[in-house]
């Protein structure tokens, strides 16, 4: 699979910064590698450069969206503390709510942010005039219910 050419590994890196304030050096030794229909993903310099592969190796970061670049829910989990942008954080009965599909007011500016609960990344979602709604995997999203204080409970349980 190939690598992404510079000037499309400055503009994605350009973009983690602008939106989620993740500075460029902390991809300094991964290789970005271009995927089917545009995707981005994150590799091994070694095991970018391995061939017959029907995927690139490691983990899909990006992908193209009508509303621009949309980063995983897992690339955003991955970056974890070095998002500190377009990061929305939630009690948790807001949380729920959005884990069940609600969509919630959100401080932010359009595009995608990073969902938070008790300073952790959980996940991704877009804004939309001022509303946010839950981009998550559905079988992460059940996890996530799972372990949550259920509504009315006054004690936090860890996540």
């Amino acid at each position: 699979m190939p690598a992404l050419n510079a000037s499309r590994r400055a503009g994605i890196l350009e973009y983690l910064q602008r939106r989620f304030g993740v500075p460029p050096t902390t991809f300094a030794d991964v290789a970005l590698v271009e995927g089917v229909d545009g995707e981005v993903w994150v590799s091994t310099p070694a095991a970018a450069s391995a061939t017959g592969a029907r995927r690139p190796p490691g983990l899909r970061a990006i992908r193209p969206s009508p509303q621009g670049p949309k980063p995983t829910s897992a690339f955003l989990v991955s970056l974890g503390h070095l998002i500190v942008s377009s990061r929305v954080e939630f009690d948790a009965g807001a949380l729920r709510a959005l884990l069940l599909g609600r969509r919630l007011s959100a401080p932010s500016d359009d595009g995608y942010v990073a969902l938070s609960f008790e300073g952790r990344i959980l996940g991704c979602g877009p804004v939309s005039d001022g509303v946010v709604r839950c981009l998550i995997p559905t079988g992460r999203r059940q996890e996530l219910l799972d372990v949550l204080p259920p509504p009315g409970d006054p004690e936090s349980r860890e996540m």
